[in-house]
């Protein structure tokens, strides 16, 4: 979405919502001016000034926390931020693209995510099913995979065997594409003759 859009030229910014700490999490967000909090040594641009001009992926946006939700929304809605410790509000321009996979819906009912968040940044839904409802798309990701993995490692490999292009569909993906990847680069490492089995 970013790299084939007018902000292709811009900074692409990721949020991995369940990596950053609950305390930091503003402050990462929005950046922090010195002395805005114990540790705070200098100034620093958040995540989401970083991505001026671009795009800022929230990554699990369910696992943001509620406070935030909701200033995030005023992010969004006045399109500025307030660093932590700051009195001045610095205008940006972002696009937010979000992804989860948890039901955003059932977090709203169940009250663990805003609803005005979430009608805000529902503009258009791209809903994936699991690999296991798109088997079709199987054997081209296993020839991306394969093409990308032999560059990154410099291993060889002509394709796949047929009994294991036939068992690489039939199988269900619990772990969906993470799991095909690894299975694949596990192929790769173990093979010996160049035809993956």
């Amino acid at each position: 979405i970013h790299y084939n859009s007018p902000r292709a030229g811009r900074p692409c910014v990721e949020v991995d919502c369940p990596s950053i700490p609950r305390d930091l999490f503003e402050s990462e967000l929005f950046g922090h001016e010195k002395g805005s909090f114990t540790g705070a040594t200098g100034r620093k641009c958040g995540l989401i000034e970083m991505a001026e001009g671009g795009t800022v992926f929230f990554d699990e946006i369910a696992d943001l926390p509620l406070p935030l939700q909701a200033k995030l929304l005023r992010v969004l809605e006045e399109r500025k931020i307030t660093r932590l410790g700051a009195n001045d509000e610095l205008p940006i321009n972002v696009r937010l693209v979000a992804a989860t996979n948890a039901d955003l819906q059932k977090y709203v009912q169940e009250g663990k995510f805003r609803e005005d968040l979430y009608y805000r940044i529902n503009v258009v839904s791209i809903n994936l099913p699991p690999l296991r409802e798109r088997s079709g798309d199987i054997p081209l990701l296993m020839e991306h995979f394969l093409r990308d993995l032999t560059k990154r490692t410099g291993r060889d490999a002509q394709g796949f065997s047929r009994a294991a292009r036939k068992a690489l569909l039939a199988y269900q993906w619990p772990g969906n594409i993470r799991q095909l990847r690894n299975t694949i680069e596990r192929m790769l490492v173990l093979d010996n003759d160049g035809v993956l089995d």
